[in-house]
């Protein structure tokens, strides 16, 4: 049994198959499945089944999951406490949506390089269904992302922080009040459906029957403001108070949905990990 084998079985539950866990960590389809089948030997158990078209864990395999994340925690923080800066050393790997990044975050992480100028800090930038991935690949400690819209795997935890609600943002000589009339009177740019935010606002047109004029899909939340300012449309967004409050200068922000759709900001990370201590103390800073 290798650690390599581990971290394979960990991609195959993140992507949901041998061939898509391969691509992610660069392994053909057919090294995936003889490290599996060699692991299966090893433990002498079934870790996998076809239930339709679904690769799933069996009993034991949930078992051997849970303890191979233990195991990787265990094997990541090998050298975590060691050496004259102990704990607060090393690089802490982090995520965070573009909300997030222009917010609090630039002012947190000042603070704690200031305390722990030992300490390396990685922020990474993405969609949230890109960068929970990158975290169930343990690619990145943590992210801060809107709250998956799926159910969190095994060995895996969800923090809710804040809640933010979404807005229609208008040019700020938008003649109309509700979100209903500038939705159905103005040219719709819309965010990637590949967005949990995006699928979010999708549910919440459908659910009203609000026909909308899509005449672009972006998946940068700044790039639609952008257009919008340009009077090429309005665009619908989650925004937290402080971004909000900037926005109102130049932008018209009516309020979207009945009753107001609101998405969950939070912290998504593994249950076990070594950089676990570090990721609270980015909260406490971001979140005091």
């Amino acid at each position: 049994m290798s650690i390599k084998a581990l971290k394979t079985l960990r991609a195959i539950i993140a992507h949901g198959s041998f061939s898509a866990a391969g691509d992610k960590i660069g392994l053909t389809q057919a090294a995936v499945s003889t490290q599996m089948k060699q692991l299966e030997t090893e433990l002498d158990t079934k870790l996998f089944e076809k239930i339709g078209r679904n690769l799933v864990l069996t009993r034991d395999g949930e078992k051997v999951m849970q303890r191979a994340e233990q195991i990787l925690s265990m094997y990541d923080s090998l050298g975590d406490g060691l050496g004259q800066n102990g704990l607060y050393s090393g690089e802490l790997l982090v995520g965070a949506v573009f909300s997030v990044q222009v917010g609090a975050l630039g002012p947190a992480l000042a603070s704690i390089r200031r305390q722990y100028p030992k300490l390396s800090i990685k922020v990474f930038r993405g969609m949230s269904v890109d960068l929970a991935e990158r975290v169930e690949t343990g690619e990145l400690d943590a992210v801060l992302i809107t709250e998956p819209q799926r159910k969190i795997p095994t060995g895996f935890s969800w923090t809710t922080i804040e809640q933010e609600p979404f807005y229609v943002v208008a040019h700020k000589d938008t003649a109309e009040t509700s979100d209903s009339d500038l939705l159905k009177n103005h040219p719709f740019i819309k965010l990637d459906a590949r967005a949990w935010a995006g699928t979010m606002i999708d549910n919440e047109l459908k659910r009203r029957n609000l026909i909308t004029d899509t005449v672009m899909e972006l998946d940068s939340l700044q790039a639609s403001l952008i257009m919008v300012q340009e009077k090429l449309g309005v665009t619908v967004m989650a925004l937290g108070e402080a971004r909000a409050n900037k926005l109102r200068a130049e932008f018209k922000l009516v309020p979207f949905g009945i009753p107001r759709l609101h998405r969950n900001m939070g912290l998504y990370q593994r249950e076990h990990h070594s950089r676990k201590e570090l990721v609270q103390v980015l909260l406490d800073e971001l979140y005091p």
